[in-house]
């Protein structure tokens, strides 16, 4: 309901002022508001359900995921966290924690801190985020395992709606780091 709604309000409402300026400018006729609304108002609900409807494709795929037993908060929340217990050393974590950040689709930037055993990646635009922060946190348990924590979330404050990219970019995330640790593992 809040995706058809913050969707229909804002598209409808781009198209509506859009079409009031054609209207006035252009044409220079006196109801150009009336015209306005009632023709944002429509494309506003059509681009809403067709929205509304892939997000709900999307939806059933995180489902999907969560069958498979990935266990994950609910896909709608603007903040995403996997927690892992991996074997390895800090410097092949720190490693496979780079790659697997790099491996995220639309990543700009890379940073890890090896003293504070710390990694923050950023994304760029796109059409479903304005961007988001990746921060992973590495807690030693021994020599030979570490608890690693990855959190994703938007860079504005003022996002409302995540469309399901800071889930695609934890599990993906994961996804590399068994990957990279797995490659590492295996004798050469």
């Amino acid at each position: 309901m809040r995706v058809a709604l913050v969707t229909m309000l804002g598209f409808g409402g781009g198209v509506a002022l859009l079409l009031f300026i054609f209207i006035v400018v252009i044409k220079g006729e006196q109801n150009a508001a009336q015209a306005a609304l009632k023709a944002g108002l429509l494309l506003g609900i059509a681009f809403s359900l067709i929205l509304t409807c892939v997000m709900v494709l999307l939806d059933l795929t995180a489902r999907l995921f969560i069958a498979k037993g990935v266990t994950t908060n609910t896909f709608w929340d603007l903040e995403q966290k996997r927690e892992l217990v991996l074997d390895g050393t800090v410097k092949q974590i720190m490693a496979a924690c780079r790659q697997a950040l790099l491996s995220v689709p639309n990543v700009t930037s890379v940073s890890d801190d090896m003293t504070n055993l710390t990694a923050k990646a950023l994304t760029g635009t796109s059409w479903r985020s304005s961007g988001e922060e990746i921060d992973v946190k590495i807690i030693s348990l021994g020599d030979k395992q570490c608890q690693v924590q990855c959190i994703s979330r938007c860079k504005s404050p003022k996002t409302i709606f995540d469309y399901g990219k800071n889930f695609e970019n934890v599990e993906t995330w994961q996804r590399h780091m068994d990957s990279e640790l797995k490659a590492l593992a295996k004798p050469s």
